[in-house]
């Protein structure tokens, strides 16, 4: 069971992090919701009794390992932590505007320079816990199967997935699980002002896949989470919609006995 009693949110203001924190609170477990805007923390926390916040940027990689060791510091039973947080960027190289090299250092940051930093900073703290814990990350199937006008985006995903099967193997015999949560393209506010886009460039609406509804996704992605693999230990990688699932299904034969080979247990 990856998500345990204390459990840390990050990027939790909208989407599929405020719907996790929703359920997870609903489990009678304590959540400390983290993200950069306050009024989305504070109405969070007004409509969910008991429900803790922090509000800092997670890209910003100088702050980063002091924001979590005072969350550490005051909540010392966390023992799940979630990364939800995530920039996704819809363009074209070949575009007269595209996004400044700012924005794509910040993407880049934000979807994985700051997740590793944060595993560094929480790997020695769960490591001297007595119990077990295990850290989330929500990837996604483009990580796999990369779409060209995300293309700042799906490398990320791709990176993410790739920094999860290298934690997994390092913290193999240790009190810490890793899994990734594979979604869907799930219907939230980040992907609204995508949508025209995908229809003109995927050639009409026909040819579009269907969003899958914000709870429904959450609600079968916690289900999955809280069951076990074939092989009796915490599910390392979670599909969520036929597509992920399938590309999911399709590296781990694919790619496999290549870790394997090389005595990579991630």
């Amino acid at each position: 069971m990856p998500i345990h009693e204390t459990v840390l949110i990050i990027g939790a203001t909208s989407g599929i992090g405020a719907s996790l924190a929703h359920h997870i609170h609903g489990q009678n477990k304590t959540v400390i919701a983290t993200g950069r805007r306050q009024d989305r923390l504070s109405s969070l926390a007004s409509s969910h009794p008991g429900l803790q916040t922090a509000c800092f940027d997670f890209s910003d990689i100088s702050t980063l390992p002091p924001n979590l060791s005072a969350l550490t510091e005051k909540f010392p039973a966390i023992d799940t932590v979630i990364i939800n947080a995530g920039i996704q960027s819809f363009f074209k190289f070949t575009d007269a505007e595209t996004p400044s090299p700012e924005d794509i250092a910040k993407e880049v940051t934000t979807n994985i320079t700051a997740p590793m930093i944060a595993c560094q900073s929480l790997v020695p703290f769960f490591m001297k816990q007595e119990k077990p814990c295990s850290f989330i990350f929500i990837g996604g199937g483009l990580g796999y199967i990369p779409l060209p006008f995300f293309p700042v985006y799906c490398p990320t995903k791709a990176a993410l997935q790739s920094l999860a099967v290298s934690l997994r193997a390092q913290l193999n015999g240790t009190n810490i699980s890793v899994a990734v949560v594979n979604p869907p393209w799930v219907a939230t506010d980040i992907d609204v002002k995508f949508k025209d886009g995908m229809i003109e460039m995927l050639g009409g609406p026909e040819k579009v896949p269907p969003q899958m509804p914000l709870e429904e996704f959450v609600e079968a992605a916690m289900k999955e989470l809280d069951s076990l693999g074939e092989d009796g230990k915490p599910k390392r990688d979670v599909g969520v919609g036929a597509f992920p699932v399938k590309v999911v299904e399709t590296w781990r034969k694919s790619f496999g006995p290549f870790l394997e080979q090389f005595h990579v247990d991630g």
